[in-house]
């Protein structure tokens, strides 16, 4: 499988670096597998860090990754409950961690953002929140948190953008 990782830099040894900011599942190593996905993410790092260009960073991991045995893995289908709990737990509360290697589940992209902090700020109800989420066409996010999950990525080349 090719996972996608955008950035303003090509990263070929990815590594886990302190975030600057809350993320969906926590500090760690973020990937796709949508190319149009990580393009986004380029574009977005390449205009915060005032680059001329963005990069595409591609990886392949074995198919069988998130079934891994070897792995604590935690895979979110879609929009459910407990990814709405995992994300909001992880944006929300400063000393929140959680144990796993790697996790995959929705990217809450802006239209996203808008709804979660509805939740938040208790303008909507958890089901509520759910109910419109489940509306959106989410992309996906794959996330490495341990070095040792760094070491199934195999970088293969990057593109710029």
């Amino acid at each position: 499988m090719k996972l996608y990782h955008g950035s303003h830099i090509a990263v070929e040894e990815p590594k886990l670096i302190k975030a600057n900011r809350t993320l969906d599942f926590g500090e760690g190593f973020y990937t796709t597998t949508s190319k149009e996905q990580a393009y986004k993410w380029a574009q977005i790092k390449k205009s915060r860090e005032d680059r001329e260009v963005g990069y595409i960073s591609i990886y392949e991991v074995s198919d069988h990754l998130l079934k891994d045995e070897n792995l604590n893995v935690r895979v979110f289908k879609g929009a459910s409950k407990e990814w709405l709990k995992f994300v909001v737990n992880n944006r929300m509360k400063k000393k929140f961690s959680h144990s796993f290697d790697i996790v995959k589940g929705s990217v809450a992209d802006d239209r996203v953002y808008t709804c979660l902090n509805a939740f938040e700020n208790r303008f909507m109800d958890f089901d509520t929140a759910i109910k419109e989420l489940k509306t959106y066409k989410l992309k996906d996010q794959i996330s490495f948190h341990t070095e040792s999950s760094l070491s199934y990525l195999k970088f293969i080349r990057y593109e710029e953008v």
